[in-house]
C-alpha cells in the first residue's frame, strides 16, 4: 500500500492548484492579500486546474512503499467549468458523482483501525445522521447528494474539534475539495480554519482510503477566547436591530452597521475571516462578506458569501467576495465592501473622491444583471438568477426613476431635506433616463428650483454633484 500526503494551503483567501508528481519539481508562488491574485506561474507550468476559478493550492509530498512507484494523478471527474460572466442559474460542481467514490468502512481486520479512529473522532453513523439533519436548510449543504452530505458532516465534525488524520468516506480529492468549499460557504463562524490536508492510501493505482486534516490558525483555547469577543460585538449589534417582520430593514441595518463600524484596510490581521471585523474593526472583502453573512444568519436571514472577481478603475478581474441574500422571499446580491466609502472610490466616475457618501447603497439588494455590471461569479457553487427589484434600496426609498419626469425628483429633494440628509441620490433605470435627467437638472438648471440655500459669495446658487455613469446614478449634495 502506498501513502500519499497532500496539503491544501489556503493563504489569505488566495488559492493556486499545484500537482507535483515528481519530487524534483519545485514551484515558487507569490500570494497577494485582499482582492488581488496571481496564478500565471502555475498556468505556465500547467500546474493549475482550470476547472476551478478559485484555483485551490495543492502541495503534494509522496512516499511509496517497497516495490511501488510513487505517482499521483489529480482527479478529473467531470467538473464543468463555468462562464464567469454568465447570468441565470449558474451550474456548479454539485453535479459531481460523490457516490462513485463513496467508501463505507466495515468491521473487517483491514478496516478495524480505521473504524477506531473514526469512532474516537465521533464519526459514528448516529452522529453523522444527526449532523446531516441539523444542516438541512443550509444553502450549500442542500445542493449535495446524500454521499456528499455524509462527507460534509464528517468534515464539519473534524474541523470543529480541530482533529487530524481522520479517515473519511471518499476516495476522491475532488470530492473533498468541493465539500470543504461548500462547508466553508455555509459556516462563516468557522474562523480558525484556513485550509486542509489529506493522506491518500493506495493499492497499486487505486485509492483505498483517505485521511483528512484541517489547517488550523488557532488552538481551541484561543478560539474560545476570540469567540467571546465576537459574541460581545454581535450582541451589541443585534440589540439595535429592527423588530419589523420586513427583511429589508434588517438587511439594511446590518449593511449600515458594518459599513459604519469597519474600515477597509488591505493588511488587516485575520482579514479573510470574521475576526478582522468583529475584533479588529478592519478588513477586506472576504471579512466584510463573512461578517455580513454571520450577522444576517443570526437574525434569521438566509445569506451566503459569494466569490468571484470585479473590475474597478485600477484593477481588472481582482479577487472579490460579496453576498447572496434572501429578502422577503426573493434572492438579491449585496456588496457590503463596496458600500463602504473607504473602498467605494474605485467605482466612481468623478475625480473628486470627497464627493462620495459615507454609505453607498448602490450594492444593497441588487439583481444579477446589476451585479454583473462590474462583478463576475466564480464557479464554486450554483447561484440563482436574481430578477426582483421589489426590495432594491432605491426602489424601497422611492429614488428609482424609470422616466425623466421631474415631479418625483422634486418630491425626493423635499423628503431628503426633511430627513436632514446630506445628499439626494437618484438611480436611473436606463441610460436614456440618466442622460435626460442629468441634462434637465444640471445643464438646464432645474435642480436649482429644488435647492434650499446653497448660495455662493456672489449670492448665486451653486450645486455639487457626483455622477456614476456606469451604474446610472447621480448624487446631489445638500
Amino acid at each position: 500500500m502506498k501513502n500519499i500526503l497532500v496539503n491544501k494551503i489556503k493563504f489569505k483567501g488566495i488559492h493556486a492548484r499545484m500537482v507535483a508528481a515528481i519530487a524534483t519539481v519545485a514551484v515558487a508562488s507569490t500570494f497577494l492579500c485582499g482582492c488581488e491574485y496571481i496564478d500565471g506561474v502555475l498556468e505556465k507550468f500547467d500546474l493549475i486546474d482550470n476547472d476551478y476559478d478559485d484555483s485551490p493550492f495543492l502541495d503534494t509530498d509522496e512516499t511509496a512503499s517497497e516495490g511501488k512507484e510513487a505517482t499521483d494523478e489529480a482527479a478529473k471527474e467531470g467538473n464543468e467549468s463555468l462562464d464567469s460572466g454568465a447570468s441565470g442559474n449558474v451550474k456548479g460542481p454539485e453535479s459531481f458523482d460523490f457516490s462513485a467514490f463513496y467508501r463505507k468502512f466495515f468491521d473487517t481486520d483491514s478496516d478495524g483501525e480505521v473504524k477506531k479512529v473514526r469512532d474516537e473522532a465521533g464519526l459514528t453513523e448516529e452522529n453523522i445522521e444527526k449532523v446531516k439533519k441539523n444542516q438541512e436548510g443550509y444553502y450549500a449543504f442542500d445542493k449535495l447528494t446524500d454521499a456528499g452530505k455524509t462527507l460534509y458532516a464528517e468534515l464539519l465534525l473534524i474541523l470543529k474539534q480541530e482533529l487530524e488524520d481522520v479517515y473519511v468516506s471518499t476516495t476522491s480529492e475532488q470530492a473533498i475539495d468541493i465539500v470543504f468549499n461548500y462547508l466553508m460557504i455555509d459556516h462563516p463562524e468557522i474562523f480558525w480554519v484556513e485550509g486542509y490536508s489529506f493522506k491518500k492510501y493506495t493499492v497499486g493505482d487505486v485509492t483505498d482510503k483517505m485521511a483528512f486534516s484541517g489547517q488550523y490558525t488557532y488552538d481551541l483555547k484561543e478560539v474560545a477566547a476570540r469567540q467571546k469577543k465576537i459574541d460581545e460585538y454581535v450582541n451589541e449589534c443585534i440589540a439595535g436591530a429592527p423588530s419589523s417582520g420586513d427583511d429589508y430593514y434588517t438587511i439594511k441595518y446590518i449593511y449600515d452597521y458594518l459599513v459604519t463600524n469597519t474600515d477597509y484596510v488591505s493588511g488587516a490581521p485575520d482579514n479573510q475571516n470574521i475576526c478582522s471585523v468583529f475584533i479588529g474593526r478592519e478588513s477586506v472583502c472576504n471579512g466584510y462578506a463573512k461578517a455580513t453573512q454571520y450577522l444576517l444568519n443570526k437574525l434569521g436571514i438566509d445569506c451566503i458569501t459569494v466569490s468571484g472577481t470585479v473590475d474597478t478603475r485600477s484593477n481588472v478581474e481582482a479577487k472579490h467576495s460579496w453576498n447572496l441574500v434572501l429578502c422577503n422571499g426573493n434572492y438579491y446580491y449585496i456588496d457590503t465592501t463596496w458600500g463602504d466609502s473607504s473602498y467605494q472610490t474605485v467605482s466612481s466616475d468623478s475625480d473628486d473622491v470627497t464627493n462620495l457618501p459615507r454609505v453607498n447603497y448602490e450594492y444593497l439588494c441588487v439583481t444579477t444583471e446589476n451585479i454583473l455590471t462590474n462583478h463576475k461569479f466564480s464557479d464554486v457553487i450554483a447561484l440563482p438568477e436574481c430578477k426582483s427589484m421589489s426590495d432594491n434600496y432605491y426602489v424601497r426609498e422611492k429614488a428609482y426613476f424609470e422616466s425623466d419626469d421631474l415631479e418625483p425628483v422634486r418630491e425626493l429633494f423635499d423628503r431628503r431635506y426633511n430627513e436632514g440628509s446630506e445628499n439626494v441620490t437618484i438611480k436611473c433605470a436606463t441610460k436614456e433616463v440618466y442622460n435626460s435627467l442629468l441634462d434637465k437638472l444640471v445643464s438646464k438648471g432645474a435642480v436649482f428650483d429644488y435647492l434650499r440655500g446653497g448660495y455662493d459669495s456672489d449670492n448665486k446658487k451653486n450645486v455639487r454633484y457626483t455622477t456614476f455613469e456606469e451604474t446610472k446614478t447621480i448624487i446631489f449634495w445638500l
